[in-house]
């Protein structure tokens, strides 16, 4: 998801979240919200690491939007700081411990299958080139019988 989209999702997550805490809604009701709100936060923290990580930003010198980036990333903070301090004050106790370990384990969840996706496709280029690597070995083989053959006039 680009940045700005990122940032749009994680404002309007957070509006919602604050309505909900000030009209007195239950904290259960507005779970997912929350869930979107804290996912645009890493989505945008990803989004801002491989930015910088690019190799074609580092040789243009693309620090258009990071001013940008970097006041969305303190103003996230701050909303974060602010919703943790919603959840302790009327949730049950114990709430914004338990969803910091569940999205801890979350994380780590979609770190594996990340890597499970990567050492599957690291396994078919392998095997393509395999198969690729028998294909040439066969049509050479083929190519140099015939090109032996016709050298001696067998055909």
């Amino acid at each position: 998801m680009p940045i700005l989209e990122t940032i749009a999702a994680a404002n309007a997550a957070y509006s919602v979240i604050k309505k909900c805490l000030e009209n007195g809604r239950e904290v259960k009701d507005m779970v997912g919200h929350v869930g979107k709100f804290l996912n645009a936060e890493d989505e945008l923290k990803d989004a801002v690491k491989r930015k910088k990580n690019n190799p074609i930003s580092t040789i243009t010198g693309g620090a258009e939007g990071d001013w940008e980036e970097f006041q969305a990333l303190e103003k996230i903070k701050e909303q974060r700081a602010e919703l943790e301090s919603f959840c302790r004050l009327y949730a049950k106790p114990g709430t914004w411990d338990n969803w910091l370990l569940w999205q801890n384990e979350a994380r780590k969840r979609r770190k594996a299958a990340l890597k499970q996706k990567q050492k599957e496709r690291e396994e078919l280029i392998e095997m393509l080139m395999i198969c690729l690597g028998c294909f040439f070995a066969v049509s050479s083989m083929a190519a140099l019988i015939y090109m032996v053959g016709k050298y001696m006039d067998k055909w």
